[in-house]
């Protein structure tokens, strides 16, 4: 299943979250399995370890390398205002959708 962006997953008829939808455009990756999809059910909606936006939550997931979560979180607070779920909604400087797109973006 090809689709052209993380966002073309969230809440679609997938009914994935922001963590699900970006594993899920980037099941080609060797560290993403439905099974693995599934368990990041429980990171949407700001649940993700220390409030973290879970579309971030997932793409540094998927590169297990800190010097790449470095610069994706760069990239969030660049695009975002902030790398929390909370305090990225509560600056609607990007919505959910957004920010897997962004996230989707940084895993190419």
């Amino acid at each position: 299943m090809n689709k052209d962006k993380a966002s073309d997953f969230f809440k679609k008829e997938d009914k994935l979250n922001c963590a699900q939808a970006v594993l899920k455009f980037c099941e080609s990756h060797e560290s993403v399995s439905p099974e693995i999809i599934s368990e990041f059910q429980a990171c949407g909606g700001g649940r993700a370890p220390e409030g973290v936006c879970g579309a971030l939550h997932a793409v540094k997931f998927i590169f297990d390398d800190p010097e790449k979560h470095l610069e994706f979180e760069k990239e969030f607070i660049a695009a975002a205002g902030s790398t929390t779920c909370r305090e990225i909604r509560r600056g609607g400087k990007l919505s959910c959708a957004d920010c897997v797109d962004l996230a989707g973006d940084l895993a190419k």
